[in-house]
Formats: structure tokens, C-alpha cells, sequence
């Protein structure tokens, strides 16, 4: 409960007048232009999770990518070991870390909503230089919850082994996904 409260001090009040969001009065112009803490949003246990995370930023990440998403402990512990903020980190500089850190992962272009590298391992696959493509399809169907949040934001899962015709000829899409934030279509085939 110390360390929780030396990591959170700023955002836990200590008076009922504490939690009016409105001026106060006797306060300095500086200190009413202050944005306003964030709340907690997250359960107990997120919080004593994200208490082992050194790295204040880092910390910092995880709560807004938790609360967001609406991920669950099991979901924030697989994505703090999946290593989520150092892929997303190296892709920016020294202010865009700072950014993630305080707003969590923003979507300004597309390239933003993949993220890079996917770790997969919760597919159940046997460690191998090479899959087939219907044994990696199979197996993304079968943890199709877990891929999309694995993917990134906004994706949705339209359909498996789409047919569409071209010139006549027919050819099959393995997997259709659409994203909400694009308002568009994602293939793999």
C-alpha cells in the first residue's frame, strides 16, 4: 500500500474539497490550469500487478492501455510479457516515448494500429522455422479474441476463406478483418 501511494500521491486526494473539479478558491492561476489527475479505473489487482512494473512511463502505459482496451489482469500480464511498450517504443523519439507514456498508444495513420512485431505464442503452436498456411490460419480462428488484441486497435473478424471473382476467375481471401478506426478492409492470404 506505500509504494501504491508513493507511485500515486498526485492523484490521490487527501480532502473531500480535493475532489471538486471546479476552481478553488486561494488557488494559483498556475494550479487551476493543471489538467486534472487521472481517476482509477482499473481493479485492485491490475494496480498490484503494475506495481512490479519499475519504470514509471512503462507504468504509466500499461494503466491507459488497460483501461482502454478494457483489458483483463490475465490480458495486461500477456501483453506486459509479450514486451507491447518496448515494441511500440523504439519506432519513436525521446517526446513520442514521453507521449505513449502519459496518453497510451495515439492513431494518427495506419501504420500505427499494426504493431510490430505480433507475438504469437498463444496460438498453441509447436516451435518451427515454417506452418502451413492453413495449420496458422486454423489455429488464429481458434483464438480469434486473443489475435485482435494481439493485431492491434479497432480490428474486427469478418470471414475465413472469403471467395471473390476477378475476370471470371475465383480466388479465396484466408482471413477478412475490418477496422473500425480506418473504416476499412484488412486481408491475409
Amino acid at each position: 500500500m506505500v509504494v501504491f501511494y508513493l507511485q500515486n500521491q498526485n492523484r490521490i486526494g487527501q480532502t473531500v474539497s480535493d475532489q471538486f473539479n471546479g476552481p478553488r478558491i486561494g488557488q494559483t492561476l498556475s494550479g487551476q490550469l493543471a489538467p486534472p489527475p487521472r481517476p482509477f479505473a482499473l481493479s485492485w489487482s491490475h494496480y498490484v500487478f503494475l506495481l512490479g512494473v519499475k519504470n514509471a512511463d512503462e507504468r504509466s502505459f500499461y494503466e491507459i492501455e488497460a483501461t482502454n482496451q478494457n483489458w483483463t489482469v490475465r490480458e495486461l500480464k500477456r501483453q506486459f510479457n509479450s514486451g507491447l511498450y518496448e515494441r511500440l517504443a523504439p519506432s519513436r523519439d525521446k517526446e513520442g516515448i514521453r507521449r505513449l507514456a502519459q496518453e497510451g498508444q495515439i492513431v494518427a495513420k495506419a501504420s500505427d494500429l499494426f504493431k510490430e512485431p505480433l507475438v504469437l505464442e498463444f496460438l498453441g503452436l509447436d516451435e518451427r522455422s515454417r506452418y502451413s498456411e492453413s495449420d496458422l490460419e486454423s489455429a488464429i480462428i481458434s483464438q480469434i479474441e486473443r489475435f485482435l488484441l494481439e493485431m492491434g486497435r479497432g480490428f474486427l473478424f469478418e470471414s475465413s476463406q472469403k471467395r471473390f471473382t476477378f475476370d471470371e476467375d475465383h480466388f479465396f481471401v484466408d482471413l477478412v478483418f475490418y477496422n473500425r478506426l480506418l473504416r476499412c478492409y484488412v486481408r491475409s492470404t
